[in-house]
């Protein structure tokens, strides 16, 4: 085997997705990403999805005031993922990091960046919620674990509570 053929065979993942929420949950999943990505060599692309604002939801506030809020949302939303690559290059110089901010269905954006990037591996956690919890409040990591375009890692954190 050639040298670049067994560089190919051995470099796992070009591509590692993880999605956030910036909650405690989705950090616990960060480590394992940034791990795999370390040691492969990969790209880590963090993902933050905004929600989709809930005009219908309260049709007696104004467009400008919805317009004004999804302003204030991307700010924080770009604050934050500035953040965090910034945190991720000065703890691992070589790592390559970039992030998204999109508009959304969270799990519905997850699926397209990874297909649309061609990423490897998507790494998100799971609260590991079952029965009627599950069904009234749905689950993100499920939707994306049903429907990846390429393996997802989840991570379900010992003893995590709300």
């Amino acid at each position: 085997m050639s040298t670049r053929g067994k560089e190919k065979a051995t470099r796992a993942y070009r591509r590692i997705l993880w999605p956030t929420d910036f909650s405690r949950l989705a950090k616990a999943a960060l480590p394992h990403a940034e791990r795999l990505a370390a040691s492969s060599g990969a790209e880590l692309v963090v993902l933050h999805v905004l929600p989709l604002p809930a005009i219908y939801a309260f049709p007696e506030v104004s467009g400008a005031v919805w317009d004004q809020i999804e302003r204030e949302n991307h700010v924080i939303g770009k604050r934050k993922l500035r953040r965090i690559t910034e945190q991720l290059k000065g703890k691992t110089p070589k790592l390559r990091v970039h992030s998204i901010l999109a508009e959304g269905v969270a799990f519905d954006y997850i699926l397209r960046v990874a297909k649309r990037l061609r990423c490897d591996l998507i790494v998100l956690a799971t609260h590991g919620r079952t029965g009627l919890r599950h069904v009234l409040m749905g689950s993100v990591a499920e939707n994306v674990v049903r429907r990846a375009p390429c393996p997802v890692l989840t991570v379900r954190p010992p003893r995590f509570t709300r």
